[in-house]
Protein backbone atom coordinates (compact mmCIF):
# COMPACT_ATOMS: atom_id res chain seq x y z
CA UNK A 1 0.00 0.00 0.00
CA UNK A 2 1.68 3.54 -1.01
CA UNK A 3 0.41 6.51 1.61
CA UNK A 4 1.01 9.42 -0.40
CA UNK A 5 0.15 12.97 1.84
CA UNK A 6 2.25 15.93 2.90
CA UNK A 7 1.09 15.91 6.52
CA UNK A 8 3.33 13.00 8.41
CA UNK A 9 0.31 12.50 10.75
CA UNK A 10 -2.20 11.78 8.28
CA UNK A 11 0.85 9.01 6.89
CA UNK A 12 0.63 8.05 10.40
CA UNK A 13 -2.61 7.68 10.96
CA UNK A 14 -3.71 5.23 7.84
CA UNK A 15 -0.04 3.16 8.93
CA UNK A 16 -1.63 2.80 12.14
CA UNK A 17 -4.60 1.42 10.79
CA UNK A 18 -3.69 -0.78 7.68
CA UNK A 19 -0.12 -1.87 9.18
CA UNK A 20 -2.09 -4.87 10.56
CA UNK A 21 -2.63 -6.62 7.01
CA UNK A 22 -0.17 -4.75 4.35
CA UNK A 23 3.07 -3.27 4.02
CA UNK A 24 2.37 0.28 4.36
CA UNK A 25 4.63 2.69 2.05
CA UNK A 26 4.79 6.42 2.25
CA UNK A 27 5.88 9.10 -0.03
CA UNK A 28 5.33 13.17 0.76
CA UNK A 29 4.83 14.20 -2.46
CA UNK A 30 3.47 13.41 -5.31
CA UNK A 31 7.20 13.75 -7.06
CA UNK A 32 8.84 11.51 -4.42
CA UNK A 33 5.92 8.84 -4.98
CA UNK A 34 6.20 8.58 -8.50
CA UNK A 35 9.85 7.88 -8.29
CA UNK A 36 9.31 5.18 -5.41
CA UNK A 37 6.96 3.80 -8.13
CA UNK A 38 9.61 2.94 -10.81
CA UNK A 39 11.22 0.57 -8.39
CA UNK A 40 8.56 -0.73 -5.68
CA UNK A 41 5.66 -2.33 -6.72
CA UNK A 42 2.26 -1.70 -4.90
CA UNK A 43 -1.36 -2.81 -4.82
CA UNK A 44 -3.42 0.39 -3.96
CA UNK A 45 -2.55 3.87 -3.73
CA UNK A 46 -4.34 6.32 -0.86
CA UNK A 47 -3.68 10.12 -2.33
CA UNK A 48 -4.13 12.79 -0.44
CA UNK A 49 -5.66 15.85 -2.66
CA UNK A 50 -4.32 19.29 -1.58
CA UNK A 51 -0.47 18.97 -1.55
CA UNK A 52 2.71 21.43 -2.53
CA UNK A 53 4.77 20.79 -6.14
CA UNK A 54 1.75 18.66 -7.34
CA UNK A 55 -1.82 18.85 -6.34
CA UNK A 56 -3.65 14.93 -6.11
CA UNK A 57 -5.26 15.31 -9.24
CA UNK A 58 -1.89 15.92 -11.61
CA UNK A 59 -0.32 12.97 -9.47
CA UNK A 60 -3.29 10.59 -9.97
CA UNK A 61 -2.97 10.65 -13.71
CA UNK A 62 0.50 10.31 -13.60
CA UNK A 63 0.42 6.97 -11.60
CA UNK A 64 -2.21 5.88 -13.54
CA UNK A 65 -0.61 6.79 -16.91
CA UNK A 66 2.88 4.78 -15.31
CA UNK A 67 0.77 1.79 -14.03
CA UNK A 68 1.07 -1.19 -16.84
CA UNK A 69 -2.08 -2.73 -14.92
CA UNK A 70 -4.80 -2.03 -13.14
CA UNK A 71 -4.03 -0.06 -9.82
CA UNK A 72 -6.77 1.41 -7.50
CA UNK A 73 -5.99 5.04 -6.42
CA UNK A 74 -8.53 6.09 -3.91
CA UNK A 75 -8.58 9.86 -3.12
CA UNK A 76 -8.09 11.36 -0.15
CA UNK A 77 -9.57 14.72 0.99
CA UNK A 78 -11.97 17.03 2.65
CA UNK A 79 -13.01 18.41 -0.84
CA UNK A 80 -16.81 17.77 -0.70
CA UNK A 81 -17.74 19.78 -3.78
CA UNK A 82 -19.22 17.66 -6.69
CA UNK A 83 -16.92 19.55 -8.81
CA UNK A 84 -14.11 18.43 -6.69
CA UNK A 85 -15.26 14.76 -7.57
CA UNK A 86 -15.96 14.92 -10.79
CA UNK A 87 -12.17 16.22 -11.07
CA UNK A 88 -11.16 13.20 -9.41
CA UNK A 89 -12.74 10.80 -11.41
CA UNK A 90 -11.75 12.86 -14.84
CA UNK A 91 -7.93 12.25 -13.63
CA UNK A 92 -8.44 8.39 -12.69
CA UNK A 93 -9.50 8.00 -9.50
CA UNK A 94 -11.30 4.76 -8.66
CA UNK A 95 -12.88 6.12 -5.24
CA UNK A 96 -12.96 8.95 -2.74
CA UNK A 97 -12.42 8.56 1.17
CA UNK A 98 -13.48 12.14 2.92
CA UNK A 99 -11.63 13.18 6.07
CA UNK A 100 -11.34 12.80 9.05
CA UNK A 101 -11.02 9.45 7.92
CA UNK A 102 -13.15 6.95 9.97
CA UNK A 103 -11.15 3.83 10.41
CA UNK A 104 -13.36 1.26 9.56
CA UNK A 105 -14.03 2.83 6.09
CA UNK A 106 -10.82 3.10 5.39
CA UNK A 107 -10.12 -0.79 6.01
CA UNK A 108 -13.28 -1.75 4.01
CA UNK A 109 -12.94 0.27 1.00
CA UNK A 110 -9.13 -0.74 0.87
CA UNK A 111 -10.08 -4.38 1.14
CA UNK A 112 -12.75 -4.16 -1.58
CA UNK A 113 -10.64 -2.20 -4.24
CA UNK A 114 -7.71 -5.13 -3.45
CA UNK A 115 -10.24 -7.69 -4.24
CA UNK A 116 -10.76 -6.14 -7.08
CA UNK A 117 -6.83 -5.73 -7.91
CA UNK A 118 -6.77 -9.81 -7.50
CA UNK A 119 -9.97 -10.29 -9.91
CA UNK A 120 -8.04 -8.78 -12.12
CA UNK A 121 -5.37 -10.31 -12.09
CA UNK A 122 -6.74 -13.39 -12.33
CA UNK A 123 -8.95 -12.37 -15.58
CA UNK A 124 -5.38 -10.96 -17.16
CA UNK A 125 -3.78 -14.35 -16.20
CA UNK A 126 -6.99 -16.33 -18.11
CA UNK A 127 -6.40 -14.16 -20.88
CA UNK A 128 -2.93 -14.85 -21.07
CA UNK A 129 -4.14 -18.91 -20.90
CA UNK A 130 -6.60 -18.13 -23.61
CA UNK A 131 -4.27 -16.33 -25.83
CA UNK A 132 -1.56 -18.85 -25.54
CA UNK A 133 -4.54 -21.86 -26.39
CA UNK A 134 -5.47 -19.99 -29.46
CA UNK A 135 -2.22 -19.88 -30.84
CA UNK A 136 -1.27 -23.48 -30.06
CA UNK A 137 -5.05 -24.44 -32.05
CA UNK A 138 -4.32 -22.03 -35.00
CA UNK A 139 -0.73 -23.93 -35.08
CA UNK A 140 -2.49 -26.79 -34.75
CA UNK A 141 -5.11 -26.06 -37.83
CA UNK A 142 -2.47 -24.43 -39.90
CA UNK A 143 0.05 -27.78 -39.65
CA UNK A 144 -2.99 -29.95 -39.90
CA UNK A 145 -3.95 -28.07 -43.69
CA UNK A 146 -0.03 -28.46 -44.28
CA UNK A 147 0.38 -31.82 -43.91
CA UNK A 148 -3.23 -32.98 -45.45
CA UNK A 149 -3.23 -30.60 -48.81
CA UNK A 150 -0.43 -32.94 -50.44
CA UNK A 151 -1.91 -36.55 -49.54
CA UNK A 152 -5.93 -35.15 -50.78
CA UNK A 153 -4.12 -33.61 -53.71
CA UNK A 154 -2.79 -36.90 -54.23
CA UNK A 155 -6.12 -38.81 -54.47
CA UNK A 156 -7.65 -36.17 -56.48
CA UNK A 157 -5.29 -36.57 -58.97
CA UNK A 158 -5.34 -40.54 -58.93
CA UNK A 159 -9.32 -40.03 -59.19
CA UNK A 160 -8.31 -38.12 -61.63
CA UNK A 161 -6.29 -40.43 -63.57
CA UNK A 162 -9.18 -43.39 -62.56
CA UNK A 163 -11.91 -41.47 -64.29
CA UNK A 164 -10.61 -42.19 -67.40
CA UNK A 165 -10.32 -46.24 -67.42
CA UNK A 166 -13.44 -47.22 -65.61
CA UNK A 167 -17.14 -46.63 -67.42
CA UNK A 168 -20.65 -47.44 -66.10
CA UNK A 169 -21.53 -47.43 -62.43
CA UNK A 170 -17.61 -47.21 -61.19
CA UNK A 171 -17.33 -44.29 -63.00
CA UNK A 172 -20.54 -42.41 -61.36
CA UNK A 173 -18.65 -43.49 -58.11
CA UNK A 174 -15.44 -42.07 -59.24
CA UNK A 175 -17.00 -38.78 -60.08
CA UNK A 176 -19.15 -38.50 -56.80
CA UNK A 177 -15.36 -39.30 -55.02
CA UNK A 178 -14.05 -36.58 -57.38
CA UNK A 179 -16.48 -34.12 -56.06
CA UNK A 180 -15.86 -35.15 -52.55
CA UNK A 181 -11.87 -34.53 -52.66
CA UNK A 182 -12.47 -31.70 -54.45
CA UNK A 183 -14.79 -30.21 -51.84
CA UNK A 184 -12.63 -31.46 -48.89
CA UNK A 185 -9.34 -29.81 -50.54
CA UNK A 186 -11.22 -26.39 -51.23
CA UNK A 187 -11.81 -26.49 -47.43
CA UNK A 188 -8.44 -26.87 -46.14
CA UNK A 189 -7.13 -24.08 -48.82
CA UNK A 190 -9.89 -21.54 -47.63
CA UNK A 191 -8.77 -22.70 -43.89
CA UNK A 192 -5.65 -21.74 -45.17
CA UNK A 193 -6.62 -18.46 -46.56
CA UNK A 194 -8.48 -17.44 -43.57
CA UNK A 195 -4.81 -18.34 -41.20
CA UNK A 196 -2.86 -16.23 -43.60
CA UNK A 197 -5.40 -13.03 -43.87
CA UNK A 198 -5.60 -13.20 -40.28
CA UNK A 199 -1.81 -13.32 -39.66
CA UNK A 200 -1.14 -10.84 -42.37
CA UNK A 201 0.38 -12.59 -44.42
CA UNK A 202 -1.86 -13.08 -47.21
CA UNK A 203 -2.64 -9.60 -49.11
CA UNK A 204 -5.25 -7.70 -51.12
CA UNK A 205 -3.47 -7.79 -55.01
CA UNK A 206 -5.71 -6.20 -56.91
CA UNK A 207 -5.46 -6.33 -60.87
CA UNK A 208 -8.09 -5.54 -63.41
CA UNK A 209 -11.05 -8.47 -63.69
CA UNK A 210 -13.56 -8.68 -66.07
CA UNK A 211 -16.80 -8.83 -63.75
CA UNK A 212 -18.87 -10.92 -66.30
CA UNK A 213 -15.72 -13.65 -66.63
CA UNK A 214 -15.28 -13.37 -62.91
CA UNK A 215 -19.25 -14.06 -62.53
CA UNK A 216 -19.27 -16.29 -65.00
CA UNK A 217 -16.65 -18.56 -63.81
CA UNK A 218 -17.73 -18.73 -60.15
CA UNK A 219 -21.55 -19.54 -61.71
CA UNK A 220 -20.26 -22.45 -63.75
CA UNK A 221 -18.26 -24.08 -60.89
CA UNK A 222 -21.90 -24.50 -59.25
CA UNK A 223 -24.30 -24.99 -61.77
CA UNK A 224 -24.13 -29.02 -61.69
CA UNK A 225 -25.27 -28.78 -58.03
CA UNK A 226 -28.00 -26.17 -59.05
CA UNK A 227 -29.37 -28.81 -61.41
CA UNK A 228 -29.03 -31.68 -59.20
CA UNK A 229 -31.11 -29.90 -56.82
CA UNK A 230 -33.49 -28.39 -59.18
CA UNK A 231 -32.66 -25.03 -58.81
CA UNK A 232 -32.68 -21.87 -61.31
CA UNK A 233 -29.40 -20.25 -61.35
CA UNK A 234 -29.32 -16.62 -62.83
CA UNK A 235 -26.35 -13.81 -62.87
CA UNK A 236 -26.73 -10.60 -63.72
CA UNK A 237 -23.84 -7.48 -64.44
CA UNK A 238 -24.38 -4.16 -64.57
CA UNK A 239 -22.20 -0.72 -65.02
CA UNK A 240 -18.54 -1.03 -65.43
CA UNK A 241 -17.22 -4.23 -67.09
CA UNK A 242 -13.69 -3.86 -65.43
CA UNK A 243 -12.56 -3.60 -61.53
CA UNK A 244 -9.43 -3.61 -59.73
CA UNK A 245 -10.02 -6.35 -57.34
CA UNK A 246 -8.28 -9.79 -56.19
CA UNK A 247 -9.57 -11.52 -58.46
CA UNK A 248 -9.12 -15.25 -56.51
CA UNK A 249 -9.70 -13.96 -53.12
CA UNK A 250 -13.00 -12.24 -54.27
CA UNK A 251 -14.01 -15.53 -56.89
CA UNK A 252 -13.39 -17.52 -53.59
CA UNK A 253 -15.67 -15.38 -51.83
CA UNK A 254 -18.52 -15.52 -54.62
CA UNK A 255 -18.49 -19.00 -54.60
CA UNK A 256 -18.99 -19.51 -50.89
CA UNK A 257 -21.78 -17.52 -51.15
CA UNK A 258 -23.83 -19.41 -54.12
CA UNK A 259 -22.63 -22.67 -52.07
CA UNK A 260 -24.72 -21.56 -49.72
CA UNK A 261 -27.45 -19.75 -51.35
CA UNK A 262 -27.76 -23.55 -53.00
CA UNK A 263 -27.60 -25.26 -49.80
CA UNK A 264 -30.47 -23.64 -48.38
CA UNK A 265 -32.82 -23.22 -51.17
CA UNK A 266 -35.31 -26.04 -51.77
CA UNK A 267 -36.06 -27.12 -54.92
CA UNK A 268 -38.00 -25.26 -57.75
CA UNK A 269 -36.88 -22.20 -56.01
CA UNK A 270 -33.67 -19.73 -57.58
CA UNK A 271 -30.92 -18.30 -57.21
CA UNK A 272 -29.89 -14.96 -58.20
CA UNK A 273 -26.36 -13.54 -58.40
CA UNK A 274 -26.60 -9.73 -59.48
CA UNK A 275 -23.49 -7.41 -60.17
CA UNK A 276 -23.41 -3.41 -60.09
CA UNK A 277 -20.24 -2.23 -60.63
CA UNK A 278 -19.08 1.80 -60.98
CA UNK A 279 -16.07 3.52 -60.71
CA UNK A 280 -15.91 3.64 -56.87
CA UNK A 281 -17.26 0.32 -55.93
CA UNK A 282 -18.33 -3.27 -56.92
CA UNK A 283 -21.56 -4.45 -55.50
CA UNK A 284 -22.43 -8.23 -55.77
CA UNK A 285 -25.82 -9.70 -53.97
CA UNK A 286 -26.38 -13.49 -53.84
CA UNK A 287 -30.09 -13.99 -53.37
CA UNK A 288 -31.45 -17.16 -52.29
CA UNK A 289 -35.04 -19.13 -51.67
CA UNK A 290 -33.72 -20.13 -48.07
CA UNK A 291 -35.53 -19.89 -44.53
CA UNK A 292 -33.91 -16.34 -43.93
CA UNK A 293 -32.07 -15.35 -40.98
CA UNK A 294 -33.56 -14.39 -37.83
CA UNK A 295 -32.88 -10.33 -36.75
CA UNK A 296 -31.21 -11.09 -33.97
CA UNK A 297 -28.16 -13.73 -35.86
CA UNK A 298 -27.35 -10.95 -39.27
CA UNK A 299 -24.72 -9.83 -37.19
CA UNK A 300 -23.11 -12.66 -35.37
CA UNK A 301 -23.76 -15.03 -38.83
CA UNK A 302 -20.57 -13.53 -40.62
CA UNK A 303 -18.50 -13.79 -37.30
CA UNK A 304 -15.39 -16.94 -37.09
CA UNK A 305 -17.34 -19.95 -36.39
CA UNK A 306 -20.53 -18.29 -36.79
CA UNK A 307 -22.59 -21.53 -37.30
CA UNK A 308 -21.85 -22.34 -33.71
CA UNK A 309 -24.69 -19.28 -33.19
CA UNK A 310 -27.38 -20.90 -36.43
CA UNK A 311 -27.44 -24.43 -34.23
CA UNK A 312 -29.12 -22.38 -31.49
CA UNK A 313 -32.21 -21.30 -33.78
CA UNK A 314 -32.04 -24.71 -35.76
CA UNK A 315 -32.40 -22.96 -39.27
CA UNK A 316 -29.10 -22.38 -40.63
CA UNK A 317 -25.99 -25.13 -39.79
CA UNK A 318 -22.83 -25.82 -41.35
CA UNK A 319 -21.95 -21.80 -41.65
CA UNK A 320 -18.34 -21.34 -40.58
CA UNK A 321 -14.96 -20.19 -41.44
CA UNK A 322 -16.91 -19.43 -45.62
CA UNK A 323 -19.15 -16.36 -44.40
CA UNK A 324 -16.21 -15.73 -41.99
CA UNK A 325 -13.66 -15.56 -45.02
CA UNK A 326 -16.03 -13.56 -46.64
CA UNK A 327 -16.16 -10.92 -44.55
CA UNK A 328 -12.15 -10.58 -44.55
CA UNK A 329 -12.24 -10.16 -48.06
CA UNK A 330 -14.23 -7.28 -47.79
CA UNK A 331 -12.80 -5.50 -45.87
CA UNK A 332 -9.60 -6.17 -46.97
CA UNK A 333 -11.32 -4.57 -49.83
CA UNK A 334 -11.92 -1.61 -48.21
CA UNK A 335 -15.83 -2.90 -48.22
CA UNK A 336 -18.22 -4.66 -46.04
CA UNK A 337 -20.71 -7.71 -46.13
CA UNK A 338 -24.38 -7.72 -44.83
CA UNK A 339 -27.46 -9.86 -44.95
CA UNK A 340 -30.85 -8.82 -45.86
CA UNK A 341 -34.66 -10.48 -46.34
CA UNK A 342 -35.36 -11.27 -49.97
CA UNK A 343 -38.71 -9.98 -50.94
CA UNK A 344 -41.15 -13.30 -51.45
CA UNK A 345 -38.91 -15.28 -48.85
CA UNK A 346 -35.44 -15.87 -48.40
CA UNK A 347 -32.02 -13.75 -48.10
CA UNK A 348 -29.79 -10.95 -50.00
CA UNK A 349 -25.86 -11.22 -49.23
CA UNK A 350 -24.65 -8.07 -50.26
CA UNK A 351 -21.14 -8.24 -50.81
CA UNK A 352 -20.05 -4.13 -51.55
CA UNK A 353 -16.20 -3.55 -52.36
CA UNK A 354 -14.37 -0.64 -53.02
CA UNK A 355 -12.67 -0.79 -56.71
CA UNK A 356 -9.48 0.13 -56.57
Amino acid sequence: MLVIDDEPMNRSLIRATLAGFCEVLEAASGPAALELLKDRSVDLVLLDVMMPEMNGYEACKLIKAQAREFLPVLLVTALGDQGDRNRGLESGADDFLTKPVDRRELLLRTRAFLRLRDQDKVIRRQLVELQRLQSAKDDMVSLLVHDLRSPLAGILAHLQLLAEDVSGRSASDVQQATRAAETALGRLEETLQVRLIEEGELSIRREQVALDGLVRDSVATLEAIARRRNVRLSRSVEGEPLASLDQSLVRRSLENLLSNALKYTPGGGDVAVTVQSSAARVQIEVADRGPGIPDDQKTSLFEKFGSVEQKQGGRRKGIGLGLYLVKLVAQGHGGTVSVADRPGGGSIFRLTLAAG
